[in-house]
């Protein structure tokens, strides 16, 4: 073995070594053609989208109802999630084992939530089993049972849930930045509820939000996968044919975002901390917003590993093993964050570097290696997303609910290759370069004082002390 060792040491020595300065570019992304979307409209008011792909016997269904956790009452915050994760716990004639059973005998996936702007029901199945699934899943949609029972479970759950988030930095981190920056919007409360508001759900609310929003005309239904457009139409009106929306109109819209207010510096202080989440982040723009694409762009040139701002957190300095960004385009103007995990000694550090990186965005210029790998890194993520039959349904049901035209699945590509450095900095300019909140989550008397040198504004308010029931985030 001594000898194998030393023979090769030998090799490896003699071995010519390569230095690589730089990785090489990625090369150009190959065109990808889509499957083109066909819809009818039911005479209910259903919007029926199919994708047909007839490349595996798999078939996926989603249901968007076009409401979600904005629709959520000031003082039931997380009704919509609450009501969406029962839909699946039991309907008037299946309890929530029997759900469960059914599904797994069909080798079927089965799956509600809610999101900020619609509340979704999923299913996918073989294509012998989709018919009997799709109607295990109608049944889901149309019967909740909201019994006593599932309630008091699933509140209890997502009570414990909570209790978990408030306890680390960076989940407690977002949920303060979203009130910090869009108020008593309906997009500053949080989607999850708070123990407060979990609690005062009852079952009313839960049956009246259903009978509200559940409703053919405020709802799409997309089927993907082995089917062709005909037999896809005809299960729709087979099963959902017949539901018929009540003669009661929509509740009148309320304004989900906010204009940008003035910047603020927040500070909760989690004494158990074992370090100090940061976000920085501002109302940045709607999924309509034509400069769209260059948010997307902008965005991966910011966030992920050779990203600017990990660059500058991790790589330059070493101040956390990560740091990124989101842009979050909604029906409304959504959030963008810039987010990371720093030692509570070195927070007041973080956060100048954070928002330092973020806002010098748009005076430094794009280079093209830059632009070429981080358009590489967008795209290439947009085509593995559309690999599967449930993400080709998931991103048609995403542009149908954001009423952007169908055949923009085969234009991601080529739009977002076509975004130039000016339009990124135009982008930066216009978004990320002032008008910024700073929050920070952590042990506040290891990095306080440094701060205050920087900040001398910032809000201190004691985790005991919130509340993300209310607006100013105080009890």
């Amino acid at each position: 073995m001594k000898h194998v060792a030393l023979l090769l040491a030998g090799l490896l020595m003699a071995s010519p070594v390569l230095a690589v300065d730089t990785p090489p570019l990625p090369s150009a992304p190959r065109p990808v053609t889509y499957p083109t979307p066909v819809e009818r409209t039911l005479a209910n008011g259903l919007r029926v989208i199919v994708v047909p792909r007839r490349n595996v016997p798999l078939i996926a269904a989603a249901l968007l109802i076009k409401s979600g956790s904005e629709a959520d009452p000031t003082e039931r915050s997380g009704l919509a999630e609450l009501t969406a994760e029962l839909l699946t716990q039991g309907t008037a004639t299946r309890t929530a084992q029997e759900i469960a059973q059914s599904t797994d005998a069909l080798g079927a996936n089965l799956d509600a939530g809610a999101g900020w702007d619609a509340s979704q029901v999923s299913v996918s199945a073989t294509t012998p089993k989709f018919s009997s699934a799709l109607d295990l899943f109608a049944d889901v949609v149309l019967h909740p049972a909201f019994s006593p029972a599932e309630i008091a479970r699933t509140q209890t759950r997502k009570l414990s849930d909570l209790q978990l988030a408030y306890s680390q930095p960076s989940s407690l981190a977002r949920l303060v930045a979203a009130r910090v920056l869009f108020g008593d919007a309906p997009y500053g409360h949080p989607s999850d509820g708070t123990p407060t508001s979990l609690q005062s759900i009852t079952q009313p609310d839960l049956v009246n939000f259903h009978r509200t929003y559940f409703r053919p005309d405020n709802a799409i239904l997309i089927i993907g996968g082995d089917i062709t457009p005909d037999a896809a139409f005809q299960e729709a009106q087979r099963i959902f044919g017949d539901w018929q929306a009540p003669n009661t109109p929509l509740p009148t819209h309320v304004p989900a975002s906010a204009a940008p207010g003035k910047p603020r510096v927040v500070v909760v202080d989690l004494p158990d901390a074992g370090r100090t989440a940061i976000v920085v982040g501002r109302i940045a723009i709607p999924r309509s917003d034509p400069n769209y694409y260059a948010a997307v762009v902008a965005n991966n040139i910011l966030s992920g590993y050779s990203g600017r701002l990990n660059t500058e957190v991790r790589i330059k300095r070493g101040l956390s093993y990560s740091a990124g960004t989101q842009v979050d385009a909604r029906r409304e103007a959504g959030p963008f964050y810039a987010m990371t995990l720093v030692d509570n000694k070195k927070a007041a550090e973080g956060a100048t570097v954070v928002l330092d990186t973020v806002t010098g965005f748009a005076k430094q210029p794009v280079e093209s290696a830059e632009l070429v790998s981080r358009k590489a890194v967008a795209t290439g993520g947009f085509a593995r997303s559309l690999e599967s039959i449930g993400g080709l349904v998931g991103r048609v049901g995403y542009l149908s609910l954001y009423e952007i035209p169908l055949s923009e699945i085969n234009a991601y590509i080529p739009k977002a290759e076509a975004i130039t450095p000016v339009q990124v900095q135009q982008f930066a300019a216009a978004n990320l370069s002032k008008d910024l909140s700073v929050i920070l989550v952590g042990n506040a008397k290891l990095f306080l004082a440094d701060l205050r040198k920087s900040y001398p504004q910032v809000e201190v308010i004691s985790a005991s002390k919130l509340d993300l029931g209310q607006p100013g985030l105080k009890k």
